[in-house]
């Protein structure tokens, strides 16, 4: 119950403003309900093998309904880019509400391909490790496919996530075709007496 009252606190600063490497302003705010349209065409701009390693199938509309539909903070807390009233990008923490893993939030970030390269990931995912450490989060986890994701890799590396695994011919393209799996985390800081 306590981290729901902390949340919800720290939604209150939202939406927020943010300034991409080229300039462009976005706003970022929490997934709510009216969304599923805008990001239901959000995925549907992103290449067909880069939706293959996504967990759901994101063309299907009664997905994007059931995701907002039944927004549950005690297990999911999403984010959204906005840029002149479209979704351009999704942040999502994943949460465990009871047991040994409660103290950890995985990451997933999926950001419109014609807005990549401008740093739009890397606000979400400092918001996102903003919010978890407001929420008492001790370990943030990514997943990531080696060759795929290797800018995302580097660039989550400068963040201190580290290198924890790499699961080697873990996951199958559409054409069957092995990729290697990495597992990257980050410890939070909650203190200062952590640094």
């Amino acid at each position: 119950m306590e981290r729901q009252r902390t949340l919800a606190n720290v939604l209150k600063d939202y939406p927020k403003e943010v300034i991409l490497k080229d300039g462009t302003g976005v706003t970022l705010r929490p997934l709510a309900d009216g969304d599923q349209d805008a990001l239901f065409r959000m995925f549907h701009r992103f290449p067909k093998d880069e939706l293959w390693f996504l967990n759901h199938d994101v063309n299907d509309p009664a997905l994007m309904d059931e995701w907002v539909g039944n927004l549950n903070l005690r297990r999911v807390v999403s984010m959204v880019a906005l840029l002149e009233g479209k979704v351009i990008a999704n942040a999502v923490l994943m949460l465990k509400g009871y047991g040994a893993k409660k103290h950890i939030g995985k990451i997933r970030i999926a950001v419109d391909p014609a807005m990549r390269e401008k740093r739009l990931g890397t606000w979400m995912l400092l918001d996102l490790i903003n919010l978890a450490v407001a929420i008492g989060l001790k370990i943030l986890v990514m997943r990531l496919i080696e060759d795929r994701d290797i800018a995302v890799i580097q660039g989550v590396k400068k963040l201190d996530f580290v290198e924890r695994a790499i699961l080697e011919d873990y996951v199958l393209d559409m054409e069957e075709n092995p990729h290697n799996l990495v597992i990257l985390s980050k410890r939070l800081h909650t203190r200062w007496d952590d640094f």
